[in-house]
């Protein structure tokens, strides 16, 4: 479900933003997911597990719930995941998962939609913008990096890479790519430690 916001309180910087050829920031960090890590050890879907915790902290932050379409600007009750996935010929797609409110139930809505979406071999278009997008890169580590976008569709893309272990410690990159209409640095922040937060509370 969503809902106009017919006196949305940063319609300026949204209008400023949007007017240039890029308006969204692209921002990448590193986080600690030691636990994030030792909970996938027993037997969970590594890109399903991370990608609840994404999108969990997605859903705790209004501002990425925001998004433009025909001219409005709407706010999302709930957001949704969409990954990106590799076919066996090598090519790319992309399925939808609803958020649910435990890992198990959606890690079971994950092996469902994949399976599905393997097995059709084509990507699973849906109706509405009410999604994060979220890919994977587990062949190399990144500092930094921009995926192709479309400035109409100011739907946030996250993207982490290959694990890093130091010690005890395991970590991921994070690239998150937002519309600075919608979200500044602090919001930003925001992400990362509400993300941090999470992966702390796990309880192993």
């Amino acid at each position: 479900m969503k809902t106009e916001l017919e006196n949305f309180d940063r319609i300026h910087i949204f209008n400023h933003y949007h007017a240039m050829t890029n308006p969204f920031a692209f921002v990448t960090s590193r986080v600690d997911v030691t636990k994030l890590y030792q909970l996938c050890k027993r037997g969970k879907s590594h890109y399903a597990t991370i990608g609840y915790y994404v999108v969990k902290t997605i859903n705790e932050i209004d501002n990425f719930k925001y998004r433009y379409e025909n001219g409005k600007i709407y706010k999302y009750d709930k957001i949704d995941a969409n990954f990106t996935q590799m076919f066996k010929n090598k090519n790319i797609g992309y399925f939808r998962v609803n958020m649910c409110d435990d890992l198990n139930s959606f890690l079971d809505v994950f092996k469902e939609r994949e399976e599905d979406f393997l097995n059709s071999n084509q990507s699973v278009e849906e109706n509405d913008q009410a999604e994060v997008r979220l890919s994977c890169e587990p062949w190399f580590h990144f500092t930094g990096l921009i995926p192709p976008f479309n400035k109409e569709v100011a739907i946030p893309q996250i993207i982490w890479d290959q694990f890093t272990f130091e010690g005890d410690k395991c970590y991921l990159n994070f690239m998150i790519m937002v519309h600075h209409g919608f979200a500044d640095g602090s919001h930003i922040g925001m992400f990362f430690h509400t993300l941090e937060e999470l992966i702390e509370q796990i309880d192993i």
